[in-house]
């Protein structure tokens, strides 16, 4: 019988059976090449495609007892590691997806300032002023979820019982009502600027 499991890389009940017996530390050395490979060509990230190989080693640990030997050894192994590389793709996908509707899209647009407090600046009053005109030019329903959430005090989930919607909606609605305010008091800032010169 081989004593390397790579040389029994065959579908022989003698070459599975020395491959299954075979030291998982042994597994792993044989083929970690072969799956740092294969993860290397899904991710562009050295350090994303290593922590996918290792994830990869970790199911062949906890799948060697069930290996039927219906397949080489490598073969099954490079199974596994296609599964995970699946598997990572669609998390980090979905991932990727949640984060960027938590992330208000004004936060993303933001451009770097100075840590200032903005009530010390010269254009503060000019703000609040356009601010609360633009308050006033909402909804009455729009009106109502600033006042109870920024007034009041509310938090989205007690907001979203009075008015029979999920939190996720209030959130989704208040991020709508901010980056309207913020469209309406940048236009009345600039505008005003435009009628000083």
């Amino acid at each position: 019988m081989p004593t390397d499991p790579r040389l029994a890389d065959s579908d022989t009940e003698e070459g599975i059976r020395a491959q299954v017996n075979s030291s998982f530390e042994e597994i792993v050395r044989l083929y970690q090449a072969d799956v740092r490979i294969m993860t290397r060509r899904h991710f562009g990230s050295l350090a994303e495609a290593d922590e996918v190989a290792q994830e990869i080693f970790v199911q062949v640990y906890r799948g060697l007892p069930g290996f039927r030997g219906e397949s080489s050894l490598r073969t099954w192994i490079l199974g596994l590691a296609r599964n995970q590389i699946r598997v990572h793709i669609r998390n980090e996908s979905r991932r990727r997806r949640r984060s960027e509707t938590v992330v208000p899209p004004e936060l993303l647009e933001a451009e770097a300032v100075e840590d200032v407090d903005p009530y010390q600046t010269d254009d503060a009053q000019e703000e609040l002023d356009a601010l609360n005109d633009c308050v006033t030019r909402l909804g009455d329903r729009q009106r109502w979820l600033v006042e109870a959430f920024y007034y009041q005090k509310k938090s989205a989930e007690m907001i979203a019982s009075e008015v029979s919607q999920t939190a996720g909606a209030v959130r989704m609605l208040l991020m709508r009502i901010r980056k309207q305010l913020a469209d309406c008091i940048r236009f009345k800032v600039t505008k005003r600027s435009e009628d000083q010169t």
